[in-house]
């Protein structure tokens, strides 16, 4: 199903006492990364605020109001759309997924009759939309009687930079397979201030800030055992690094399963690529592809090196190297 994906940028930011549109997450504004994000599942992506108000480096549909309150952004919104659902997502929510987006999209609905937004409105709701206007109703709670509950804790939003910092700031990071080609990158993590727990078949001593536990992922019980642990220990697990061999096809799933809501599960492909069948939509999945330089492999450094960068960029696949087309699936 064609979706629009809307992003709203008109709220007072009162609070927060200066445009959330611009306050930096990981490195973007946080208009960047909703209008990122909704490009990652939408057809076509609209910014509605107040057009000329903040400084945005994309176009920005005025939607025509003194009011800061959603339901102008999203009547202009649904007017404008080139498709018939519309997919809202206020600027000030950092860790609502793509999939997450999707799910709403694609069912038409809302997370609950109580939490309008982030979510799904059909075009045959502007009617409805409009005539509530006139009637001076400005809030969307109950235009969409379509509900899909949303994983807890996706629809964090940040009023103020303290709170916005809380969930920017290094946590408890996961990475499988980090004692061998991405030892530079478990490294690389502490250094940032995470709290790393590595897990390997084969043992390693990583230095401060990694808890390194030698594990067989291959053993699916013991894997989920071992992660649900280091989540209780060292705190939710906000980004988790896998380079797995095939003969672990439970293993992305497992982790998958463990992780925080918002939380990114980055899994590096060798010469194979397998990736994850169905992605859980308290997370971003993300692929990073290696492959080679000059007709030469990936030296480990910069293995490392490219991973992290995939974990910068926050892309849905990243290659590190020249890859060549016909690398299998």
């Amino acid at each position: 199903m064609p979706l629009t994906g809307v992003l709203l940028v008109g709220g007072a930011s009162r609070r927060f006492g200066s445009p959330k549109a611009l306050a930096r997450f990981h490195g973007e504004t946080l208009a960047a990364r909703g209008r990122r994000l909704l490009g990652e599942v939408c057809d076509e992506v609209l910014v509605v605020g107040k057009a000329g108000e903040v400084p945005l480096p994309f176009p920005v549909l005025d939607d025509g109001a003194a009011s800061r309150a959603p339901v102008f952004g999203l009547i202009a919104a649904l007017r404008e759309a080139r498709h018939d659902v519309v997919v809202a997502l206020p600027v000030d929510l950092p860790l609502v997924t793509p999939g997450a987006v999707c799910a709403l999209g694609e069912a038409g609905a809302v997370p609950s009759e109580r939490i309008p937004l982030p979510g799904a409105f059909p075009r045959s709701l502007l009617p409805l939309l409009e005539d509530r206007l006139a009637r001076g109703e400005l809030s969307l709670r109950g235009v969409n009687p379509t509900t899909l509950e949303l994983p807890p804790g996706l629809l964090v939003d940040a009023d103020t930079p303290e709170e916005l910092g809380a969930l920017e700031r290094p946590g408890h990071a996961l990475v499988v397979g980090g004692t061998g080609m991405l030892v530079g990158l478990t490294r690389a993590l502490a250094d940032r201030g995470h709290a790393v727990t590595s897990i390997a078949r084969r043992p390693a001593s990583l230095g401060p800030g990694v808890d390194s536990l030698l594990l067989d992922y291959r053993d699916s019980e013991n894997l989920a055992a071992a992660l649900r642990e280091a989540a209780a220990e060292r705190g939710p697990i906000g980004l988790a690094v896998c380079w797995l061999h095939t003969d672990a096809p439970e293993a992305p799933a497992i982790v998958a399963g463990v992780l925080a809501p918002g939380a990114r599960l980055v899994q590096v492909f060798g010469t194979q690529r397998w990736p994850l069948g169905e992605v859980p939509l308290h997370i971003a999945y993300r692929e990073v592809l290696l492959g080679s330089i000059g007709g030469r492999w990936l030296s480990h450094e910069e293995i490392s090196a490219g991973v992290l960068n995939a974990v910068d960029a926050d892309l849905p696949v990243w290659i590190a190297g020249e890859r060549e087309e016909h690398v299998s699936d």
